[in-house]
């Protein structure tokens, strides 16, 4: 009797290299994190469109309305992002194979694009804005009274963006405090959770970008750019570095 002796094929995919996996679990996150963000932002870009067309056919202004519209709130909705890398994408990455590291990774990405997308689209925003009131001869100013030029649009850009960005990582930690120790103690660990916002807010450049405080814009002039850059990057790094420890012991529920 002779026995054939075949060959058999792995028929299954091979294994996915690490950086592989990093890059897919990033591009998870970014588009659902995108997916609705990108709706919010077009609404308020309509809205805003046809509240200025208005204005401009039967009004006149002397304040931006770019500001309270559509730029002086997005942060909160970054930082409702922030959030669901742990109530969402944790559970979602985890669950079919994916690291903790791999997932604070695709968040840090995530942050990184949201906070350069929403710089360009705020500076794009004011300048659209400055077209229009330099039209019509209206003087396109802050709640802080600080009249707009030209040469403020970059520092607007990066006001910004470091104000989303930092948002974007104290709702993550905030995600993080709630997954890991529940509802009591997430409670508990909101003020100090909130601290980097808050100091970046105190930071920038007021009116700009974030939360208008007028007590400070009173009293200190505007940081140097490299202040900002320095300052508030070290800022956003500690908060980035938080949020990935907490990240490693959080559980998947």
């Amino acid at each position: 009797m002779t026995t054939d002796t075949h060959t058999i094929t792995p028929t299954s995919d091979p294994v996915r290299s690490p950086r592989r996996r990093a890059g897919e679990s990033a591009q998870i996150v970014v588009f659902g994190t995108v997916a609705w963000l990108g709706y919010v932002w077009l609404a308020a870009t309509i809205v805003y469109a046809i509240v200025l067309a208005c204005v401009v056919r039967w009004g006149s202004l002397d304040t931006s309305l770019w500001r309270p519209l559509a730029s002086g709130w997005q942060q909160y909705v970054v930082l409702a992002a922030g959030v669901t890398v742990s109530t969402t994408f944790l559970r979602m990455l985890v669950r079919n194979g994916a690291t903790r590291r791999m997932l604070s990774i695709a968040a840090t990405v995530t942050m990184s694009a949201i906070a350069a997308a929403l710089a360009i689209w705020n500076m794009a925003g004011f300048a659209i804005e400055k077209v229009v009131y330099d039209a019509n001869d209206w003087p396109q100013t802050l709640p802080t009274d600080a009249v707009i030029g030209w040469n403020d649009l970059p520092r607007i850009a990066l006001d910004n963006a470091l104000v989303v960005a930092v948002y974007y990582s104290t709702g993550w930690i905030i995600g993080c405090c709630y997954t890991r120790w529940g509802a009591l103690a997430g409670t508990a660990l909101l003020l100090p959770a909130v601290v980097p916002a808050a100091a970046m807010e105190f930071l920038v450049t007021p009116g700009f970008a974030g939360v208008n405080i007028d007590v400070i814009a009173s009293w200190r002039p505007h940081p140097h750019p490299v202040v900002t850059i320095v300052a508030g990057g070290a800022l956003l790094a500690a908060s980035v570095y938080v949020a990935h420890r907490l990240t490693r012991g959080a559980p998947v529920r």
